[in-house]
């Protein structure tokens, strides 16, 4: 997999071969701008490769980056939390931000609930969190509020850009 932006000559990654298989935890690592970001945007279709493809396999079949078609499907085996969660934070309560991915696949509100206070609790969100917009709270809060919203929807594959950043020590122990 190699990558481009638009407008410059420099790779962002370059010739990136590798495969992850079920169960592993792998961690990439690396200076500021080395293309970290831009590898695990392909991993669930927000950049489309342009040489090479990103392939990922789940129980209904393989599912290619570069198909339009599969993106859906993708985007629900593999779950993204990106370096600053607050720019994927935008409903009027946490509650509402973390339902908003079941509610596009169209999930009963009973289930919802279910789901929601399962992920709320992984992450250790209180009741009163759940109530309050996501934009008064701290940067530890916001970091589990993202990190809820992708874990209800039970992905297959979790991707975490800098999942300890903002957290302090409690919270990096808590989150782990």
């Amino acid at each position: 997999l190699s990558y481009t932006y638009g407008g410059s000559d420099t790779k962002a990654i370059d010739d990136i071969n590798l495969d992850i298989r079920r169960g592993e935890v792998l961690g990439i690592v690396g200076e500021s701008g080395c293309g970290k970001t831009t590898l695990i945007s392909h991993m669930n279709a927000i950049i489309r490769p342009v040489e090479g493809d990103v392939i990922i396999h789940t129980k209904d079949g393989d599912l290619s980056c570069r198909n339009k078609k599969d993106t859906m499907k993708i985007r629900q085996n593999v779950g993204l939390v990106f370096q600053y969660p607050e720019y994927q934070l935008f409903e009027e309560t946490v509650y509402k931000d973390i339902a908003y991915g079941l509610k596009k696949m169209n999930v009963g509100k009973d289930e919802q609930k279910a789901m929601i206070m399962e992920a709320a609790s992984k992450v250790g969100l209180t009741e009163r969190e759940l109530g309050s917009s996501p934009f008064e709270l701290s940067g530890g809060q916001k970091r589990r509020a993202a990190m809820a919203g992708v874990l209800v929807m039970r992905p297959g594959i979790l991707v975490l850009d800098e999942p300890a950043s903002g957290l302090d020590p409690k919270g990096r122990q808590e989150m782990f």
